[in-house]
C-alpha cells in the first residue's frame, strides 16, 4: 500500500483464555522519524511462522499445519459481518473462535484477523515429483520470494485473484473493497458482478453499494464507464431470460450512482434504459423516469427523447421540457422546425427577442416542407415585415440565401 513497515514477531501473547497464540506487530516506518506500532496481527497459534508481502497482502506461513494465512491491513469490513467467524485450527492447537473484522484498541493500534481459512500454497510439481512445502530448509526473502536450499528451487509467491474471491466469506460490496488493492482485479469484479445480476435475486441495494464503490476514486484506482459497458452490461442485456424490469433497475442504480458522484454520464446508459422500455412497451415508465429526472437532463437524452415521438407522441414535449430545463432555446427552436412547427417556433424565439438573429433560410425551408401554403404565406410575411424594420428594406440579401423561397412565394401568391 505504498507504505515500509517493519514487522516483529511477538510469541506467546494470549487471545482466548487457556490459548497461547503469536501476534505480530507492524511498526510503520516513516522517513526520519521514530517506528510507530500501527497494527497488530493475531495468528490464533504458535510454532514457526515465516512472512512474505504479496499483492498488498501479508502472507504468514506456518511450518507445522502447512498452511498460510492472509491479512490485509488497509481492508475493513461492515460491522454487521462481525459475525462472520473463521474458526482456525491446526494440528497442534485446538479450534480457535477468531471473528473476521478489525477491531480497534485504546492506544489507537488496529488488530487485524485472518481474512479468511488459513490455506495451503498449490501443490508444486517438478521433474514429475511433487515438491515438499513448508520444509524447514525453505528461506523467505521480501516481497514474495521462496528459497529451498536443499531442493534446489526458487519460487516466486503469488496470489490467485479468482479463488480469493470464491472462498471470502463476506459482504459483496466488502469483497469489491478488497479486490481493488489486488493486482488484475478487474476482471474478478466483472466476474462477480456479472454473476451478481445473472441471479436476479442480488437487492439493488447492495449492487448500488457495489457501484458506488467502483465509482469513487480508491488509491487512484478506477473501473471507467466504458469498462462496465463492454465487460458487464453489454454481455448481459442482451441475455433474454433476464427480466426487463430488473434489467431497467440496474441500469437505473448506475446511473445514481454516476450522479451521486459527479461524474458524467455515458449517452449510452441513457440510451440502453429507453431501448429497453421500448422493446417492453413500458413507456409509461419511461415518462415517468424523465417527468420526476431520475434520468438527468442532458441534450443527448432530450435529443433522443424528441427523436421517439413517432413512437410515443408525449415523449417530443419531454424532450422540449428538458431542454428548457437546460436553458437551450437553440436547441428548442431547431426542434420544432423539425417537427414543422414553424409558428410556434417563432413564437418561441420571440419570447426571447431572438427574431432578429432568425436564419430566413431554415424557417422558409421548414415552411416549405410542411405543404402548407398558408404557413408558408405567414413564415415570408414575418421575415418581410423583420427585414423592413431592421433594415428599412423588405428584399432579402444575397447571403440568406433565400431565392429559391422568394420564387416560391411570387409562384404562389403572385406577389412581389
Amino acid at each position: 500500500h505504498g507504505k515500509l513497515f517493519l514487522a516483529i514477531t511477538k510469541n506467546p501473547g494470549q487471545i482466548q483464555e487457556g490459548y497461547k497464540t503469536t501476534e505480530i506487530n507492524l511498526y510503520v516506518l516513516p522517513n526520519e522519524q521514530a517506528a510507530t506500532k500501527v497494527a497488530t496481527l493475531q495468528l490464533g497459534i504458535t510454532g514457526r511462522f515465516a512472512l512474505n508481502c504479496v499483492d498488498n497482502m501479508i502472507v504468514v506461513h506456518h511450518q507445522n499445519s502447512k498452511t498460510s494465512m492472509l491479512f490485509d491491513i488497509c481492508w475493513n469490513t461492515t460491522a454487521t459481518e462481525s459475525s462472520n467467524i473463521l474458526s482456525l485450527t491446526t494440528s497442534r492447537t485446538p479450534a480457535l473462535k477468531i471473528p473476521n473484522f478489525n477491531l480497534k484498541s485504546e492506544g489507537g493500534i488496529t488488530v487485524f484477523r485472518p481474512i479468511l481459512q488459513p490455506m495451503s500454497i498449490s501443490p508444486f510439481v517438478w521433474e514429475g515429483k511433487q515438491c515438499e512445502l513448508y520444509s524447514s530448509t525453505w528461506v523467505v526473502f521480501q516481497p514474495g520470494i521462496i528459497i529451498d536450499a536443499k531442493q534446489g528451487l526458487l519460487w516466486e509467491l503469488k496470489l490467485s485473484v479468482s479463488k480469493l474471491s470464491m472462498h471470502m466469506v463476506c459482504s459483496k460490496p466488502s469483497l469489491i473493497k478488497l479486490l481493488l488493492h489486488r493486482r488484475n482485479y478487474k476482471h474478478t469484479i466483472f466476474s462477480t458482478l456479472r454473476s451478481l445480476i445473472l441471479t436476479q435475486s442480488t437487492p439493488l441495494s447492495v449492487l448500488g453499494d457495489i457501484f458506488d464503490i467502483l465509482n469513487s476514486v480508491i488509491d487512484d484506482v478506477l473501473i471507467t464507464q466504458e469498462e462496465m459497458r463492454e465487460e458487464v452490461f453489454s454481455p448481459l442485456l442482451n441475455k433474454e431470460e433476464l427480466d426487463p424490469n430488473y434489467k431497467t433497475s440496474v441500469i437505473i442504480e448506475y446511473i445514481r450512482s454516476l450522479r451521486l458522484h459527479k461524474l458524467r454520464i455515458s449517452y449510452y446508459y441513457y440510451e440502453i434504459v429507453i431501448q429497453i422500455l421500448l422493446r417492453c412497451n413500458a413507456l409509461f415508465k419511461l415518462h415517468q423516469l424523465v417527468q420526476f429526472q431520475v434520468l438527468g437532463d442532458s441534450a443527448p437524452l432530450a435529443c433522443l427523447l424528441l427523436s421517439l415521438d413517432k413512437s410515443y407522441e408525449p415523449a417530443f414535449m419531454l424532450g422540449i421540457d428538458m431542454l428548457k430545463r437546460l436553458n437551450d432555446t437553440s436547441g428548442i427552436i431547431e426542434a420544432l422546425l423539425r417537427k414543422n412547427d414553424v409558428t410556434a417556433a417563432i413564437k418561441y424565439a420571440c419570447s426571447f427577442d431572438k427574431e432578429d438573429s432568425l436564419d430566413a433560410q431554415k424557417f422558409l425551408q421548414s415552411a416549405a416542407d410542411s405543404g402548407d401554403n398558408a404557413l408558408f404565406y405567414s413564415t415570408y410575411r414575418f421575415f418581410v415585415s423583420r427585414n423592413e424594420r431592421v433594415r428599412k428594406c423588405t428584399e432579402f440579401t444575397k447571403e440568406e440565401g433565400v431565392e429559391e423561397f422568394v420564387a416560391l412565394y411570387q409562384s404562389l401568391f403572385h406577389e412581389i
